[in-house]
């Protein structure tokens, strides 16, 4: 347990971040919403604690002590969302980790390779297709705690359904246009999970209008910058302003956390006011994919979704995974109630919900690399009390919460009777029954 000492006795060692907000009370909130303290049950794991713990410039022999604990955080903005002094904690969580090296901590080195795959992040899509191969071939050899096994679960679904002479589905088209909508697709639904693209695609199209990807975006940078690599995650954030001021108009957004990095791109250029103006205009065009969805009239793919269900035809039980980045806040606002009216459009589905509310799944982009014993544990207590529901579909906006929901479920035993797909997807799939007439 830590000693607290008093604010006023430390104010003159308060970090630039810090020296700005109010001080931490110490009230506590925060620990109760906690994900990790609440595996964990250490102190040090709480928003107040590391918030003490970054007053310590000088404490003998930090290093590696800090460097682990400031590692166990979600940046999931739970804290954030309670804190009655309206604290930042993320962003000095952020802040703290910049002054580390750059393979630090616990499985720092596989942390520090993944960023390194994301700053190319065109090495996923070979890794795509020997997962879906691998995934297709080995898994009914695997042992069951095989740790091979859940990383071919990221691909157990999709080689289930694609046959292994037929191609991947294409993502949509790249043009260097300034006509149709703008899609920024994120790491993963591009080079890991196409079909996440080619549905936001048909839905796009079923509206009457065209997606078109811009060539030259890189990743969002969000793994960069939660790592506190602020270069790297500039980098990242200057070509993307770069290559989405050669459009105008909205740029759809399917992947969640992509959405809230790109929405705090403004935060990155503080002191740079051209680049700040830069990222505040692309923020502005900026449209989240349930958001675009739930705007929609009664027209195109959409009212598909609002007719009466296929006669004889079961309702498919569904749950919403919803995303920490959108639910609290971290983007001054919260998306909540968008994805679930989208959703209650199509009488096809019913809509589960947890009794004791929505709940982090433990991904945290680099978090279940860099603690992935305490990952898994908050994975797998949310997936036994969502399982009880009995859901056939977990569906999502963000790519990593899918990640993890795919491990989830194969750990649970549940991969032959739940399927994990991103919310773009199910619309689309359901929108192609209802005119098929093969709904459920």
């Amino acid at each position: 347990m830590f000693h607290f000492v008093a604010v006023a006795e430390c104010k003159t060692a308060l970090p630039p971040v810090m020296s700005s907000m109010n001080s931490c009370a110490k009230c506590g909130a925060c620990t109760v919403v906690c994900p990790v303290h609440r595996v964990t049950g250490q102190e040090g794991h709480t928003a107040r604690g590391k918030l003490h713990l970054a007053l310590l410039a000088d404490l003998p022999g930090k290093g590696v002590v800090f460097e682990d604990i400031f590692s166990k955080c979600l940046l999931c903005g739970a804290c954030a969302s309670v804190c009655p002094r309206d604290i930042d904690v993320c962003r000095q969580v952020v802040q703290s980790r910049a002054a580390f090296p750059a393979i630090s901590g616990a499985h720092g080195y596989e942390k520090y390779l993944a960023r390194k795959v994301l700053s190319h992040p065109e090495i996923l899509a070979p890794m795509r297709i020997l997962g879906r191969v691998g995934a297709r071939l080995l898994l009914k050899y695997l042992p069951e705690d095989s740790g091979l096994r859940l990383r071919l679960a990221l691909f157990h679904q999709d080689a289930e359904a694609v046959p292994a002479d037929e191609n991947f589905p294409a993502a949509p088209h790249v043009l260097d246009s300034n006509e149709g909508l703008i899609c920024f697709p994120g790491c993963s639904a591009r080079y890991l999970y196409p079909e996440i693209l080619s549905s936001c695609d048909s839905l796009v199209a079923g509206l009457g209008q065209a997606l078109s990807i811009p060539a030259g975006l890189s990743c969002c940078g969000l793994a960069a910058f939660a790592a506190g690599d602020r270069q790297e995650a500039e980098r990242c954030a200057r070509n993307n302003i770069i290559v989405l001021e050669q459009s105008s108009g909205p740029i759809l957004v399917s992947c969640a956390s992509c959405y809230a990095h790109l929405c705090r791109y403004g935060d990155l250029f503080a002191d740079d006011p051209v680049w700040r103006n830069k990222a505040e205009g692309v923020k502005a065009r900026l449209v989240e994919i349930s958001c675009f969805l739930d705007r929609q009239p009664a027209s195109g793919v959409i009212p598909a979704c609002t007719a009466s269900p296929v006669t004889g035809g079961k309702k498919v039980r569904v749950y919403y995974h919803d995303p920490c980045h959108l639910r609290h806040g971290l983007i001054g606002t919260k998306i909540i109630a968008e994805p679930r009216r989208v959703l209650a459009r199509n009488p096809q589905l019913e809509l589960l919900e947890l009794p004791d509310g929505p709940q982090c799944c433990g991904q945290g982009g680099l978090f279940h690399i860099s603690a992935p014993e305490i990952s898994a544990v908050i994975r797998d207590t949310l997936a036994a009390k969502v399982l009880a529901l009995a859901p056939e579909v977990i569906t999502s906006t963000c790519s990593g919460c899918l990640m993890q929901w795919r491990v989830a479920v194969e750990v649970a035993g549940a991969g032959s009777r739940v399927r994990v797909l991103h919310l773009a997807e199910l619309l689309a799939e359901s929108a192609v029954e209802r005119v098929n007439g093969t709904g459920p």
